[in-house]
């Protein structure tokens, strides 16, 4: 299954609406399962920063097929200095790790991977703090699969 534009739509203006219900104004980035960019979408009055932020995210997410949120907690604790790397690879990337990005994981086909089947990310950027991000990351993740 791939991203197609009317869900893309759907997704990136509820994105736009949960920022609003929380008072912040946010941009919401998608990419396909390699990290390629399939709409980046920044409220009017959201900083002109967070669509970058929002892509960083989302193609974080897309390349370990994780929560980005998640994976900045775990090395934050367990291996700065890996996160310090990865953080390196951003000019080559644009990777942004920070809270914000989710994979979309669908299920998987009998036979298939266990974890699910990513089909790829999304990326909110403009709230405070961060953590706010994911939640409206994984609130639309977890929408998806319920559209699929």
């Amino acid at each position: 299954m791939k991203l197609n534009h009317e869900l893309v739509a759907s997704i990136t203006a509820r994105a736009i609406e949960e920022g609003l219900k929380r008072g912040f104004n946010v941009s919401c980035a998608l990419v396909d399962d390699a990290g390629r960019t399939v709409s980046v979408l920044r409220h009017a009055d959201a900083s002109w920063q967070t669509p970058e932020f929002a892509l960083g995210k989302a193609r974080l997410a897309s390349a370990f097929k994780t929560s980005t949120g998640a994976m900045y907690a775990r090395l934050q604790k367990e291996r700065p200095l890996y996160g310090t790397m990865l953080t390196s690879l951003n000019a080559r990337n644009d990777w942004m790790l920070a809270e914000g990005g989710a994979a979309i994981k669908l299920e998987a086909e009998a036979g298939e991977n266990h974890g699910g089947v990513a089909v790829g990310a999304i990326g909110i950027s403009g709230c405070f703090p961060a953590t706010i991000d994911q939640e409206i990351a994984d609130q639309l993740v977890e929408w998806v699969r319920t559209q699929v």
